[in-house]
């Protein structure tokens, strides 16, 4: 004989709400693990994070300019110094330029060229023997005077103080000579050139007699 058991409504009602739960259970596991899944998997693949090295620079990039010519500071590159060559020379009295012992002259430098020129500084002066070769010290440079750029036009003129102390203040010590003008080299320049000039001056090279200034416009 088979016996039939009857179910409540009310125990069905509470084995279906434990089935719902239990399969709640079930999704949230399965979630879960599809998010781990996902978060242990690589963002992105490595060709996609990866960045190329930087192109190395080609000889032409990193290679160096060329030094420019090089120009005296405050002289224009388009204009050419006054050289010995485009200059000729006179040494002129001083009115009054008389002081004890010394006497200051004019040392004047002309542009005798037919193109503008430039100078700045100051000039190499030194004594000319009867013979015509250097003699004694050569000037010594005076600070007293701005340095100045000289652009002078063919015709026009440079100035600068010349000093000289007279030789005679110095006995025997001086070794006196005749002398027959002055070696001029000008401002940035190895040539030179020559003013005639008669006087007297020192041969010993340890003896300063002549001072200059820096050249100013005439």
């Amino acid at each position: 004989m088979r016996t039939t058991v009857s179910k409540s409504p009310a125990a069905l009602t509470t084995r279906l709400a434990g089935l719902a739960v239990f399969g709640a259970v079930l999704l949230s596991g399965c979630a879960g693990s599809s998010n781990d899944a996902a978060d242990e998997s690589p963002s992105s693949s490595p060709s996609s994070t990866s960045s190329s090295p930087a192109a190395s620079a080609t000889p032409s990039e990193t290679a160096t300019a060329a030094p420019s010519a090089s120009v005296e500071p405050g002289v224009p590159s388009s204009v050419p110094l006054c050289t010995a060559d485009k200059l000729s020379g006179t040494v002129e009295d001083t009115p009054g330029g008389g002081a004890a012992g010394s006497a200051y002259r004019t040392l004047v430098l002309t542009n005798t060229s037919t193109a503008t020129c430039s100078t700045m500084g100051f000039p190499g002066v030194s004594y000319l023997s009867v013979t015509g070769s250097q003699v004694g010290a050569p000037a010594v440079r005076s600070e007293g005077t701005p340095e100045t750029l000289v652009v002078l036009e063919p015709g026009q003129s440079a100035t600068a103080v010349l000093r000289e102390t007279r030789p005679e203040n110095y006995g025997e010590a001086c070794g006196l000579v005749d002398t027959s003008g002055f070696l001029v080299y000008p401002p940035e320049d190895t040539a030179s050139l020559t003013i005639a000039h008669a006087g007297s001056g020192c041969s010993s090279e340890e003896i300063e007699l002549l001072g200059i200034d820096r050249l100013q416009a005439g």
